[in-house]
């Protein structure tokens, strides 16, 4: 009998740790999709209440194709010290005003009201002249055909400072062979701050296996109060390890033209990525050096940057880790394109 009482004791004292466990990561799952679920709800009332403005409101299936993402990014960097970064990106659907017609509102860097192709992605580029504001307009995508799309959209930037703006954008892209692409986005646009202006970016991706994948991108904008052409160019290579995880290496450059300091910055960052307990969560860190420097007077030195991400898709199930098998204009995810 006694045999059999310690039996069950030693059963019962390695079992429950991993039961307790296991309970604890049902706990940290459950709180997850409750705030996912919200996180949508809240964006899909929204739209609701937004276009019933416009209407009686019968359409209330299709504000369920509401979708964003939302990153919380704990960082530090040797040059600037330690912050929290956040964005927000949703992108809602108005039916009461036209089929192509959508609403967005994002916290984001000051140059992706141009370009959409960063949006939604932790900060690289440390852009000292761009902050990081909130972003409101709506948007209209005129249908065209295949392999080419206009976009127009009207807003307001800058919070309260109501910094407004119109944007023309204009996409297109070719496919050189079947592993590689090369995409264009030429955007023309109007705002308080910049006066008027325009901004062009090209990128090229190619997939040299089913588990490697070369990205490379360079982004021009000059405006009326830009000290000169505003550029950037950035170069991935991505590296799928596991069906959810990949890691990549990552360099960039940028500048102005006609400022006291043409090159602000250039660097190298490694990172990890991976999904964690759902699709749709993910969990991305870094660490790199780069070589900032703002004005004549300094003398540019090599800093340290290292950081983690948390990341929330809502509204979609899409996202991918950087496959090469799954590189499309219409994928969503972090080291994807917007839609």
């Amino acid at each position: 009998m006694k045999k059999i009482t310690y039996s069950i004791i030693l059963t019962l004292s390695c079992s429950l740790p991993s039961l307790a466990a296991e309970q604890e990561q049902k706990d940290d799952e459950f709180w997850l999709d409750g705030f996912r679920v919200g996180l949508g709800d809240t964006v899909d009332a929204t739209a609701l209440w937004f276009d019933g403005l416009f209407g009686d409101g019968e359409f209330e299936d299709d504000y369920h194709r509401s979708y964003g993402r939302l990153s919380v990014a704990p960082q530090w960097d040797e040059y600037d010290g330690f912050e929290v970064k956040s964005r927000f990106r949703a992108r809602v659907a108005l039916p009461n005003l036209k089929d192509n017609v959508s609403a967005f509102i994002g916290r984001v860097d000051d140059d992706e009201f141009l370009d959409e192709e960063s949006t939604g992605k932790p900060s690289v580029i440390r852009s000292p002249e761009s902050d990081r504001e909130w972003l409101v307009g709506l948007g209209f995508d005129p249908e065209i055909h295949e392999g080419h799309r206009v976009s127009y959209s009207v807003g307001i930037r800058g919070g309260l400072r109501f910094d407004t703006y119109v944007r023309a954008r204009y996409m297109t892209g070719f496919v050189i062979s079947d592993k590689q692409q090369l995409k264009f986005q030429s955007a023309a646009f109007w705002r308080d701050s910049d006066g008027f202006g325009v901004s062009q970016r090209f990128n090229y991706e190619s997939a040299l296996d089913e588990r490697w994948l070369l990205q490379w991108g360079a982004l021009g904008t000059f405006a009326e109060e830009t000290e000169g052409l505003r550029w950037s160019s950035t170069a991935r290579l991505y590296h799928l390890y596991n069906e959810d995880k990949a890691w990549a290496t990552e360099t960039w450059i940028e500048g102005q033209t006609d400022h006291e300091v043409p090159i602000s910055d250039y660097g190298l960052r490694l990172l990890n990525r991976q999904r964690y307990l759902r699709e749709w969560f993910f969990v991305e860190s870094w660490v790199g050096y780069h070589w900032p420097r703002n004005h004549l007077q300094e003398q540019r030195q090599s800093q340290w940057l290292v950081g983690i991400e948390f990341e929330v898709h809502f509204g979609t199930t899409n996202a991918y880790m950087p496959d090469a098998e799954k590189r499309k204009s219409n994928t969503n995810g972090s080291w994807s394109d917007e839609r």
